[in-house]
């Protein structure tokens, strides 16, 4: 034979091998579209069970109506108020005319909830808190906070509880971090709470012409005793960074959940496919 007849027939040869047939599964194709389906079920599967479980334990300690929230009353309190204002006035022009003067403005809980009902920045925050207390290091209010219910269904619960608030100065505005939150007859769990973002006063102030200096001015905001201190020392500067990423611990645990069941139904479709592939080799030998 010719070294062209030669080629041809090993070219032959090799397409109509039997053994290269055998060692091809006409079902590995059909595996992989499984292991895939199933695992697109088991993640659609968890989410939805998830979102009715959070949707279940947050009923526990919400309302379908929102508390009302005291009103401040403000008739035959112009002392007082004429009081607070000359003394925001003076820790303004202080911060503003006096850079180099250590200033400080204490505010008590009368104080607190005079600004809250006539500030107009704080308009918003009116209906949802009223500062009955101030100890320890923080700030005790009652509060209601409405939540979405679940999504897509259009329902809106309110949170009525006693919030204990931590206040930070962090990044030229007034942070209140929500460290602790009772409601009346239940329990909030510790990992919602760790879900709810700081209040922030502020972040669209900074070019107020009223507010702006005073934030841009500011060195501290804490508690000491039962006052909130406000205050400004030449030199020091605001040291905490605070963020709205909150530690999620049940998002964490239901991500390590996802990734476990993805990792297990990949691991079993491998080990099925290859007990398929080792089985049809030792039947073709």
């Amino acid at each position: 034979m010719t070294p062209w007849q030669n080629a041809v027939l090993r070219h032959n040869h090799r397409m109509a091998s039997p053994a290269d047939d055998k060692g091809r599964s006409p079902f590995a194709g059909c595996t992989i579209l499984l292991i895939l389906a199933g695992v697109a079920v088991f993640l659609v599967s968890v989410s939805i069970y998830s979102l009715f479980r959070q949707d279940r334990e947050i009923a526990r300690f919400t309302s379908p109506t929102a508390a009302n929230i005291a009103e401040i009353p403000l008739e035959g309190k112009e002392t007082e108020l004429n009081d607070l204002h000359a003394r925001l006035q003076m820790f303004r022009d202080d911060l503003v005319s006096k850079p180099d003067k250590t200033s400080t403005l204490e505010l008590g809980v009368d104080d607190l909830n005079f600004i809250l009902a006539t500030m107009e920045p704080l308009k918003d925050y009116k209906s949802l808190f009223h500062v009955s207390a101030i100890r320890d290091g923080r700030i005790i209010a009652d509060h209601t906070r409405p939540m979405n219910g679940l999504p897509g269904s259009g329902c809106v619960r309110h949170l009525n509880a006693v919030a204990t608030l931590r206040p930070v100065l962090a990044e030229k505005s007034l942070v209140f971090q929500v460290d602790a939150l009772e409601v009346p007859g239940s329990v909030v769990p510790r990992e919602f709470i760790a879900q709810i973002p700081p209040y922030r006063l502020g972040l669209d102030l900074q070019k107020d012409p009223v507010l702006g200096p005073v934030l841009n001015a500011m060195t501290a905001m804490e508690v000491s005793g039962d006052k909130l201190v406000l205050r400004r020392i030449p030199g020091e500067t605001a040291s905490t960074h605070v963020t709205n990423n909150q530690v999620d611990s049940s998002f964490q645990r239901l991500l390590k959940v996802l990734v476990c069941g993805f990792l297990v139904i990949v691991g079993i479709g491998v080990f099925i496919g290859l007990r398929a592939k080792a089985r049809k080799e030792k039947t073709g030998a």
